[in-house]
């Protein structure tokens, strides 16, 4: 019994070595990506009369497309929610809705371990909420920037850097006392991320990722390349 668990334990650490080798012999994400994104953060609408904090969750699927060398296009949507905290007029709705974006992500794969990624996303946000007497929308159009450093060791990618965000929108509220219509925008712009993913295999990945700063959040991607 022991001489099994001594030759299974060898062979474990003989298979893990030879992935770990692999991985770090194959590109980053050579072609073409899946994703199924679990994500939720905060961030303040800066609406005329002063800065409300906004709690986004946001659960979609995303694709990945390479059209150059370390360059992928990237298309992401789904299901949206949102609750505005004192929000000037529907400050006891809750909104759902959905959210459609486009992006460009450049990532070097030249060095063995240590590369260079920047990303850039612009997204679509559409929420409706509704009460007795009350019906709103909210729409914003966010762009958000990031660059910093990627760590690749074996399996693992730890990566970490900087973003800037951009949002302009507005809410349109329905019903007594009158029909208001009032415009918002990012009550704070920067903030930097950490994250990182494993690769249970060849192809796929779990990561985690989070933000500070502007966004305050934490998102958790299951990834799968073909």
């Amino acid at each position: 019994m022991r001489r099994a668990l001594l030759i299974l334990s060898y062979l474990s650490a003989v298979l893990w070595a030879g992935a770990a080798w692999a991985y770090d012999d194959s590109p980053f994400s050579p072609g073409g990506s899946t994703f199924l994104e679990l994500g939720r953060y905060q961030t303040n609408f800066d609406y005329p009369d002063g800065d409300h904090m906004a709690h986004v969750g946001r659960y979609g699927v995303a694709f990945s497309e390479p059209v150059a060398n370390d360059f992928n296009l990237m298309l992401h949507g789904g299901y949206l929610t949102l609750d505005v905290d004192g929000d000037p007029v529907a400050s006891l709705q809750d909104y759902t809705g959905r959210y459609l974006g486009l992006g460009a992500r450049y990532e070097s794969t030249e060095a063995d371990h240590l590369n260079f990624s920047v990303q850039a996303d612009y997204t679509w946000h559409d929420v409706n909420g509704s009460s007795f007497v009350l019906q709103s929308e909210i729409i914003w159009y966010a762009a958000l920037v990031s660059a910093g450093p990627v760590l690749r060791y074996g399996p693992w990618r730890v990566s970490g850097g900087a973003y800037y965000q951009d949002i302009q929108g507005n809410e349109t509220d329905t019903g007594p006392p009158a029909n208001q219509y009032r415009t918002f925008s990012a009550g704070s712009q920067a903030g930097g991320y950490f994250g990182f993913s494993y690769y249970v295999d060849t192809t796929g990945s779990l990561g985690v990722y989070a933000t500070a700063g502007a966004r305050r959040g934490i998102n958790v991607v299951f990834k799968r390349d073909f």
